[in-house]
């Protein structure tokens, strides 16, 4: 069964990692000792035969004693040492002189390395039938010259090396598993001290809802992966604590649009019922009905293309279209608005310029525009549309109030301007003018037929086709809204 506990899986990942790490470090400790003692245990008993066999060369040189003729005795008393035996052997392998720890054993010699030292080369080797303990002999020649009178043995018992192994194997075996528990014991201790942060979040990130999304986690002191994550939850339900707040103003935003021409229809209604009016009277109450029922399309009409835009489920096609034409086409069709309204619609100066837009969406960013100028410019007055191309700077040269915040085009920039003589938008609603049914005059726009949705779904139709939407205005000299779209590439 798997530890649920995140602390339980860290730890025993630990503890496992650890016991590997401690048990490779102890075998490798005792190879590596071994190798050691071995190896210095087999330099002093070589470096032993080696002053034997230089001083049986030294003797032979001032003697005129023949080989293989004699058997002379070489060993010297004061270098024999009590813990190394040795013996000395002719080519035919027969004992000439040995240590008196010998006494009248014979130390074994091998073919091999009789040949080897026939040859001029020492030969180790262990034996494991001479005694208790292993024997290391090393087989050394004597060299006269090329020949090779007589080889020395020396030997030694690894009893001591056995016995160094024994108590570093019993040392490690008791420190390993002290070293593995004091280790675990204080990954447990330092995993439950680093994830205490994490259940603090956890607590607090339950205990919010979102009729208390105004409350934070705490942040820890320390920059760190955990603060971090802290920073990171608390930005996502600042963000969540925007959209919600965000939704409940949009559903009373729409409650309060949509509850305004039912009040309308049913007060129309409930007067026609009780009244006896004449068949004008009553066409003249249908009319009204009629009218907020156009009304109530319109707000439903463009909160599904919000919502359908919110959710990303519009669609915005890519096709090479002239600016201009838009223009144009947008003039024959608000023209006779702008005229029964009193309001003169006019075409400043078009240049030439081609984006990659919806031949369905480009046109209705500047019909909400020009709708909405004329409906806040009064008779009499003045809407402009034009076209400018320039290329791209990092902000704007005059202030100018916009709801996107992505990044400019990098190449040249078509800007389509909206321009009215109306009164103008007073600076502190200047932020706002884009959120969804917001209005600088709600009365006003009511009797006027909007709903406060126009210049959102501008903004929106701007921004998806990588674009921007600005407003400047001053009171009493009118209002310029500006689009920015990026040009499309030369053919």
């Amino acid at each position: 069964m798997k530890p649920r506990s995140l602390r339980a899986r860290l730890a025993l990942w630990h503890a496992g990692l650890l016991a590997l790490t401690l048990v490779a470090l102890a075998v490798l400790t005792l190879i590596l000792l071994r190798r050691f003692l071995h190896s210095r245990a087999d330099k002093l008993l070589e470096d032993y035969a080696d002053q034997t066999a230089r001083s049986i060369a030294v003797e032979l040189y001032q003697s005129s004693l023949q080989p293989r003729a004699e058997r002379p005795r070489f060993l010297n008393k004061e270098l024999q040492e009590w813990s190394r035996q040795i013996q000395v052997v002719d080519a035919y392998n027969n004992v000439v002189d040995r240590s008196d720890g010998l006494a009248s054993h014979t130390l074994p010699t091998s073919l091999d390395a009789r040949v080897n030292a026939l040859k001029g080369r020492t030969t180790f080797e262990t034996f494991y039938d001479l005694g208790e303990h292993p024997v290391r002999i090393v087989t050394v020649p004597v060299q006269m010259g090329r020949d090779v009178p007589y080889l020395v043995q020396a030997a030694t018992s690894l009893e001591g090396v056995d016995d160094a192994l024994r108590r570093a194997s019993l040392i490690l075996v008791i420190l390993t598993p002290s070293v593995f528990v004091v280790s675990l014991l204080g990954g447990w201790i330092l995993v439950g001290r680093s994830l205490r942060p994490v259940d603090e979040i956890t607590r607090a990130a339950l205990a919010i809802e979102h009729t208390n999304l105004d409350r934070r986690i705490t942040e820890p002191t320390t920059d760190d992966e955990i603060a971090r994550l802290a920073s990171a939850f608390n930005e996502m339900i600042a963000r969540l604590d925007r959209s919600f707040r965000q939704i409940q103003q949009f559903s009373a935003d729409a409650s309060h649009e949509l509850k305004t021409p039912l009040t309308s229809i049913r007060g129309e209604a409930e007067v026609a019922l009780m009244s006896d009016l004449t068949p004008e009277g009553y066409r003249a109450v249908l009319r009204s009905i009629v009218d907020e029922v156009e009304r109530m399309s319109a707000i439903v009409e463009n909160l599904l293309i919000l919502a359908r835009a919110d959710a990303h489920q519009i669609e915005v096609r890519r096709e090479r279209i002239a600016l201009h034409e838009i223009v144009m086409s947008v003039y024959e069709q608000m023209e006779p608005l702008a005229r029964r309204r009193g309001v003169r619609l006019e075409i400043g100066d078009l240049a030439e310029a081609e984006v990659e837009g919806d031949p369905l969406w480009l046109p209705q960013i500047l019909i909400n525009l020009v709708n909405n100028a004329v409906k806040y410019t009064p008779p009499g007055g003045t809407v402009t549309m034009a076209i400018a191309i320039r290329a791209p700077r990092s902000t704007p040269q005059t202030p100018a109030h916009s709801q996107s915040q992505s990044q400019r085009a990098s190449g040249p920039l078509a800007l389509i301007t909206v321009a009215d003589t109306g009164p103008g938008i007073p600076p502190e609603h200047l932020p706002h003018i884009f959120d969804r049914f917001y209005r600088v005059d709600a009365g006003r726009s009511r009797d006027a037929g909007g709903v406060g949705l126009g210049l959102n779904i501008a903004k929106w139709a701007a921004e998806a086709h990588g674009g921007t939407i600005t407003v400047q205005s001053e009171i009493g000299k009118g209002s310029t809204f500006t689009v920015e779209l990026p040009l499309a590439p030369c053919q």
